[in-house]
């Protein structure tokens, strides 16, 4: 007896643990579908199968929830991206090449690509959301391309005049395929893994002595 309450209490404890990934795997969905203008903690707490008092056990507000779930796809991604810049035994293309394919592949093959195009679709009523990724999510990225192609500089890999280049360009062409898988898959499907590799021909093509 002792035994299976023992295991029915770890069960709960392992349940409580998971509670807040799935309320913020719920939100993600409901926020897609809805946007974050007309989404409701209801909406969530429904698709999550708890209570609305439920979510305010972990997050205080709408707000708050929206910026966890971002949070929750997003930067493990970018923690990622972040290492591989430490690698000292790598070359800058390498690195380049491995930062853009952990993005093609957790942020834009994912639903995870549904929080741009809510920021996009909702920043200018919500500034303080699109100020939040920029400040999470943007700047970071900006920060680590920045790096990888003053290191590849640096070593005689890429021309000085990359040191002029915006981070934008470089990764723009990850979100416009985020935004096509979104928008325009069903009537022109997209390769990714050609895309990708098109992105990747075009960028070094640009960047390397």
């Amino acid at each position: 007896m002792a035994t299976a309450q023992a295991i029915k209490k770890n069960s709960k404890i392992r349940r409580k643990e998971e509670r807040p990934g799935e309320i913020l795997q719920a939100a993600l969905k409901v926020f897609a579908a809805n946007g974050y203008a007309a989404t409701r903690l209801d909406d969530v707490a429904e698709r999550a199968g708890i209570s609305k008092g439920t979510i305010y056990l972990y997050f205080d507000s709408k707000e708050e929830l929206f910026a966890e779930t971002v949070r929750h796809c997003i930067l493990p991604s970018f923690e990622t991206i972040e290492a591989l810049a430490e690698q000292s035994d790598k070359s800058a293309e390498e690195i380049l090449h491995a930062q853009l394919q952990t993005i093609y592949r957790e942020l834009v093959s994912t639903d995870a690509r549904y929080i741009p195009r809510l920021i996009i679709g909702e920043g200018n009523r919500f500034p303080e959301l699109a100020e939040f990724y920029f400040r999470e999510i943007i700047s970071r990225c900006h920060q680590t391309l920045r790096a990888v192609v003053k290191r590849g500089v640096e070593r005689g890999e890429f021309r000085r005049s990359a040191l002029k280049w915006q981070p934008q360009a470089i990764f723009s062409p990850a979100l416009t395929a985020a935004i096509w898988l979104l928008l325009f898959n069903r009537f022109a499907p997209l390769d990714l893994d050609a895309y990708f590799q098109t992105h990747i021909d075009l960028l070094m093509h640009g960047l390397k002595t």
